[in-house]
């Protein structure tokens, strides 16, 4: 912090001790650069309002069919068509301007500074506003004009054939779009045929698989009632001999009556297995295996017997009718069950096919919609553009009537009685700024050429080299005299300075510098002139306005030791 202190003390007292010399570079500067902005020309603007249909006939025609446009993009392409070359060149020739190009290079030129001066901008939705600056309000007003006039030209001679081009795009579009059409409906009836089964609202596949299901559960019964009178057989054959004696063949009941309670019972077992016992089927064959019971027991008290009795050794035997029925009945059982096993596979395979084909009807249902979305978009826009067609045709003929406006002038052309630019009071102020700080830059440019020493710090700091001591300068009554006119007649300069821009400004804004530039050039040249005096006493060192030496007087004590 010290040392930057150190710093903006050095640098300041450079800038004062040469505070005359900043004054009068800074004078000079301002002079001039107000010469330079009295001496500017106007700058008249012409401007013209005009109302442009930016979609031409496309806008409507194709409203909620194809992607609008932005507003910005359209405002440059009609810009840029606004500022083509053609238009420019017909331009100059229609304001007389080409006279002044007599070459193809300034021909160019020309054309450049025509497109650098015109501007178009958007203030509403369809609403443009189109300006031209030029030095003369007449040369302005004229090129506006010929703007406008270009505009309805191009307006009037592209408005019919925007129209047929229109007509042909949409007639364009819409064999195109039969053609999607009609491919469309194709897919979307081959897809419906392939997958009729597949199809909401088709309930053939459901109901052939819950057919296949109670098949399948009719068969899986079936089995199960087959396989128990087969476990009951064979445990009914394996309680009963084979063979049985001769003798006693004829004693005991009728086999007949066992093999029907042995009928009974596997139909009994079965029944078990698929009702309740108070299913009435089971309540029936209760009773009939009771009664055969019963029958069985009391033919066997008659004869005295329970039944054939096994044959012993050394005994006659013969086969038991008994065990042979049985053993049939046992083999008819084992066949069927044997077929309804295969029913049952067969009948697998059928549900398991019908569920794999139930799971695709989700995706095939996703497809038809997705078909079916595509074919109603395309349907959709082959109708709108039908529509759009017949207001094309509508379009047409109101055209030719002469009711349809897609260019009108809101506000004309005119000659403007005011300048618009350029503005010379903030010229004037940048002037005076920038003619302080390039009297700032040029003392600063000195002091680092030419450096003095106002310190004893600072003559160690660059000589590295012993300082015995300082002089002070003791100035008299007459020098404080001097200091004191010093800065009186710098604070006079300045505020003849401020003066002369005040002066200025109010010119400006009153009468316009250009109408009083006699008199602008008059203050000016006298700043100047003051500037000058200021510089010249300066460099020669007069002493009836530099008073006070002390670095001249430093300097020659400095030389003396």
């Amino acid at each position: 912090m010290t040392d930057l202190y150190q710093q903006i003390l050095f640098y300041g007292g450079a800038l004062w001790r040469r505070r005359w010399l900043i004054f009068s570079i800074s004078t000079m500067v301002a002079a001039l650069g107000w010469m330079g902005v009295a001496s500017l020309p106007n700058q008249y603007r012409s401007s013209a309002r005009i109302y442009v249909d930016t979609g031409t006939v496309l806008r409507p025609l194709l409203a909620g069919v194809a992607v609008e446009d932005d507003v910005n993009r359209q405002v440059e392409i009609m810009r840029r068509t606004l500022l083509s070359r053609p238009n420019m060149e017909q331009l100059a020739r229609m304001t007389d301007m080409d006279i002044e190009a007599d070459t193809p290079s300034q021909m160019e030129a020309l054309v450049e500074r025509l497109q650098s001066r015109i501007a178009l901008r958007s203030e509403r939705d369809n609403l443009f506003n189109i300006s031209f600056v030029d030095p003369s309000p007449n040369r302005a007003r004229d090129v506006v004009q010929a703007l406008t006039t270009l505009f309805v030209e191009n307006n009037l001679g592209q408005n019919r054939a925007d129209m047929d081009n229109a007509q042909d795009f949409l007639q364009r579009q819409i064999s195109d779009y039969e053609r999607k059409l009609d491919t469309a409906e194709r897919d979307l009836a081959r897809f419906q045929q392939d997958n009729a089964a597949f199809l909401p609202g088709q309930t053939g596949l459901q109901t052939s698989l819950a057919e296949a299901k109670a098949a399948r559960a009719s068969i899986k019964g079936a089995l199960e009632d087959t396989l128990a009178r087969q476990k009951l057989l064979e445990r009914e054959l394996a309680e009963t001999p084979q063979l049985i004696s001769h003798s006693a063949g004829g004693s005991g009941p009728p086999s007949n009556i066992e093999a029907r309670i042995i009928d009974v019972q596997a139909s009994l077992e079965a029944m078990r297995a698929r009702y309740t016992d108070q299913h009435p089927d089971v309540v029936t064959l209760n009773r009939q295996l009771a009664n055969l019971r019963k029958e069985y027991e009391a033919m066997s008290s008659a004869f005295g017997s329970a039944g054939p009795a096994q044959a012993g050794p050394g005994e006659p035997a013969v086969p038991n009718p008994v065990y042979s029925d049985l053993r049939l009945e046992l083999i008819r059982e084992r066949s069927n069950a044997e077929t309804l096993k295969e029913q049952l596979h067969r009948a697998d395979d059928r549900v398991a096919a019908l569920e794999e084909r139930v799971f695709q009807v989700p995706e095939v249902e996703a497809q038809l919609k997705r078909l079916t979305r595509d074919y109603d978009v395309i349907r959709k826009n082959y109708e709108t553009l039908l529509s759009r067609r017949e207001s094309a045709r509508i379009s047409a003929d109101r055209e030719q009537a002469g009711s349809r406006v897609n260019f009108r002038i809101i506000e004309a052309a005119s000659i403007p009685l005011l300048p618009d630019g350029p503005p010379r009071g903030l010229f004037l102020a940048v002037v005076l700024v920038g003619s302080v700080i390039a009297g700032a830059g040029v003392a600063w440019v000195l002091a680092m050429a030419r450096v003095t020493y106002g310190s004893v710090d600072h003559l160690r700091r660059d000589f590295d080299i012993p300082v015995i001591g300082a002089l002070t300068v003791v100035g008299g009554l007459n020098d404080e005299r001097n200091k004191r006119m010093d800065k009186i007649r710098l604070l006079g300069g300045i505020a003849a300075l401020l003066l002369v821009f005040m002066i200025l400004v109010f010119i400006e804004s009153r009468f316009g510098l250009p109408r009083s530039r006699g008199l602008a050039y008059l203050l000016c040249f006298l700043v100047f002139i003051g500037g000058g005096l200021v510089l010249l006493l300066e460099r020669f060192k007069f002493p009836i306005l530099f008073g006070d030496r002390p670095i001249t007087l430093f300097d020659r004590v400095i030389n003396r030791a």
